[in-house]
């Protein structure tokens, strides 16, 4: 059941285009398997939202209607952005759509260890502050921002974003409530990070799905 305090929670995952995805392992992956790779991590990311007692509600925004029938599959709205035009672009579109007066969970679609207990702990140890921001695991991107209001400071994803993001609080005299979760801190970019994917027992079983020529 729904959690009736926080049931007003939205959440927005971006995704890439699956197929022009995770550029940085192709050294690793085909275009193929990392296409499989970053569907696998949304479907994921989008099964801890659904069993998350805080988000009642959750949008993909993508330039892919490719992705439309996985995200419905998923319980999840899908929300075709037209044209590519970035990342803070993309969101912004979503954030129009949405009512001012919903908090709003903005979340990456790349995070293969996700848990609905942790997506309920940023919803819940962020309810006193206007914003919160989950870092990533080096501490220089942000994964994860929920704000209590739609569009309370400017996203400016990208690189070094989350000290952006803590500055544009700091500038806005919002408190901010900064988070260490690490299933939420943990994303697929680098081929470290590939290898650590591998390595955790969680996903032994998904190796064969995800990426056929390295299960063996």
């Amino acid at each position: 059941m729904k959690s009736t305090i926080n049931s007003r929670i939205h959440a927005i995952v971006p995704l890439k285009i699956p197929a022009k995805s995770k550029t940085r392992l192709s050294h690793r992956l085909t275009r193929a398997q990392r296409s499989n790779l970053t569907i696998a991590m949304l479907i994921k990311v989008l099964s801890a939202l659904r069993e998350a007692r805080t988000v009642s509600s959750v949008t993909v925004v993508c330039a892919d209607k490719r992705v439309r029938s996985i995200t419905q599959k998923c319980g999840a709205n899908f929300l075709w952005e037209g044209h590519r035009h970035g990342l803070n672009r993309a969101l912004n579109f979503a954030l129009k759509k949405m009512s001012n007066n919903s908090p709003v969970l903005i979340i990456h679609a790349d995070l293969p260890f996700l848990t609905a207990r942790e997506i309920d702990q940023i919803v819940n140890r962020a309810a006193r502050h206007p914003v919160a921001l989950v870092p990533s695991k080096d501490k220089t991107g942000t994964n994860a921002i929920l704000m209590q209001v739609p569009g309370l400071i400017k996203l400016a994803f990208g690189k070094d974003s989350f000290r952006k993001h803590l500055n544009l609080t700091k500038k806005k005299r919002l408190s901010c409530a900064v988070l260490r979760i690490e299933g939420v801190a943990f994303d697929v970019d680098e081929e470290d990070d590939l290898d650590e994917l591998l390595r955790r027992s969680r996903v032994k079983e998904l190796r064969p799905k995800l990426l056929p020529s390295l299960s063996n």
